[in-house]
């Protein structure tokens, strides 16, 4: 089974002109670790609401050239937060990717059980009637993410992962820099 970071390695490949919100804690500071660009945004302290941020950004750039926004958040903050399930399955925003990375454990609190242990969130989402593309390794994680950025349509990539963290700094920068920095990047597309 592939690790977070791994997955994100592949990710950050296809992703330089795309709008992509990173969870908070250890998503954040591995997914910076790559390398910053402003067309990331950093969500820290914010579990579970990048999901409704993606959401909302996808709806705002419709007409805009990006052709995906990309959110990603760990199980344990989507299941904080499944009504972005019912949100992105009622609004349709086409441009939304929001990638779920599954380690059925709060990783960056000290490995607690979430209830992913328990609940299977791709199921969850299909029956949503989201489109959800389920992957555990980077092979088919790759290929789910070149599909998804051509689709127009709502997708979610449910890919499970290990429970293996990377050890790498915060982000300290201040959340309104961080959110200047995208902004900026939004409005000069």
């Amino acid at each position: 089974m592939m690790s977070r970071f791994e997955a994100l390695q592949v990710l950050y490949q296809y992703t330089e002109h795309i709008p992509v919100i990173s969870s908070c804690g250890n998503t954040s500071r591995e997914w910076a670790s790559l390398g910053r660009r402003d067309n990331h945004l950093y969500m820290v302290d914010t579990m579970g609401l990048t999901p409704s941020v993606g959401i909302g950004l996808s709806l705002a750039l419709k007409d805009k050239p990006f052709k995906k926004v990309i959110a990603i958040e760990g199980d344990g903050g989507i299941l904080m937060n499944p009504n972005a399930f019912a949100s992105a399955a009622y609004l349709r925003p086409e441009k939304l990717l929001l990638i779920i990375f599954d380690n059925e454990c709060f990783a960056s609190t000290g490995g607690q059980c979430s209830l992913a242990s328990k609940i299977d969130i791709g199921k969850v989402a299909k029956g949503f009637d989201l489109e959800v593309i389920a992957v555990d390794n980077t092979e088919d994680f790759e290929q789910a993410v070149k599909e998804s950025i051509g689709k127009d349509a709502p997708i979610v990539i449910h890919a499970k992962i290990n429970q293996e963290n990377q050890k790498r700094p915060n982000i300290n920068d201040d959340p309104a820099v961080l959110s200047y920095k995208f902004s900026r990047f939004i409005n000069e597309a």
